[in-house]
């Protein structure tokens, strides 16, 4: 417990000083004298020795709970705060997803969105990114790790996939929100285009190589246009840039083959639904890949008022009771 401002208690303990100073000085002008003449017989009574052991009780309540007032009220002027200083454990990975989001791969897409909200939730550390492509490839998720963020995207996508199948989506926004950016002219499924789209999303590509990245890539590899980059090139830039592909494919994959000896020349894995744990395998390799770890010290400040406030609004009940009682 740490205060910000702690001349503030000087100034309260001060003010206390001088008020009890002031009552004591008023006290001395009454010492040794009687203020009214033939009590005796009233100072005899018993209800009379109550009422005064009632009122000298009273007052030193009365004084006690205005100097706690008074002292309760500086100590939440001073701003009481909580400084904490935690490691906080940083892992040394970018973790890129890729969808196609061609209709062909609807299915596959929506279960691995589901897989991997679930996925997201175990990551301690990394950077996640999700891009989307058809013939254009869009960034929704730069790299963050603000995974709740992640999850509401990912949702977000899965939602639009099922939308398209559930509603009649002309004109329906969420339905058609995959499709904004990623269809332009003529073409689609532009294969290398998507997966070279990813690799320049990681942000800082060129300036730290030292840090660990990886892209998991989902396609059917039905290519319909003229790509700017095919798949093998793409491929090649990822390995230049050290960067790993860790493709999930349907059993309908167009050219296995060939696709597949490009995913694996990254040093990445290829993965083919035909197999039913194919996604959880893809995803467990993605998770014991390249895992190292940083810690860094986070130091966070935090106001705690709450003990004061609720000490000074027991010590204003009782003054305001007492001071009621002594017709103050």
């Amino acid at each position: 417990m740490e205060l910000t401002y702690p001349i503030a208690i000087y100034i309260g303990i001060g003010l206390v000083c001088s008020i009890f100073i002031y009552t004591l000085w008023n006290r001395k002008k009454y010492k040794g004298g009687k203020r009214a003449a033939n009590t005796d017989f009233v100072r005899s009574l018993p209800a009379y020795k109550w009422m005064m052991i009632e009122y000298h009780f009273l007052r030193v309540f009365l004084v006690a709970s205005l100097i706690a007032s008074i002292l309760f009220s500086t100590y939440l002027t001073a701003k009481p705060i909580e400084v904490k200083t935690m490691a906080k454990e940083v892992h040394n990975r970018d973790i890129m997803i890729c969808f196609d989001v061609s209709t062909s791969l609807d299915e596959v897409s929506c279960e691995l969105c589901d897989k991997l909200i679930d996925f997201v939730g175990e990551l301690h550390g990394e950077r996640f990114g999700v891009t989307i492509f058809n013939c254009s490839p869009v960034q929704i998720v730069p790299l963050t790790d603000d995974y709740d963020y992640v999850v509401s995207q990912l949702e977000r996508l899965r939602d639009s996939i099922e939308d398209y199948y559930s509603y009649d989506f002309a004109g329906n926004y969420d339905a058609e929100w995959r499709f904004a950016g990623t269809i332009s002219g003529q073409y689609s499924s532009l294969i290398g285009d998507g997966l070279a789209g990813a690799l320049y999303n990681f942000p800082d590509l060129e300036d730290n190589p030292e840090r660990a990245r990886m892209i998991v890539f989902v396609t059917d590899n039905d290519l319909m246009g003229p790509p700017l980059i095919t798949v093998p090139q793409a491929c090649e830039l990822c390995a230049a840039h050290d960067v790993k592909v860790f493709a999930l494919a349907p059993e309908f994959v167009i050219d296995e083959a060939t696709y597949r000896e490009a995913i694996e020349s990254t040093g990445g894995g290829y993965f083919n639904t035909r197999d039913d744990d194919a996604m959880d395998d893809m995803l467990d390799e993605v998770k014991n890949t390249d895992v190292s770890a940083s810690y860094t010290k986070v130091t966070t400040v935090n106001d705690v008022p709450e003990t004061g406030i609720i000490a000074l609004v027991v010590a204003s009940v009782i003054y305001t009771l007492c001071a009621r009682r002594l017709r103050l």
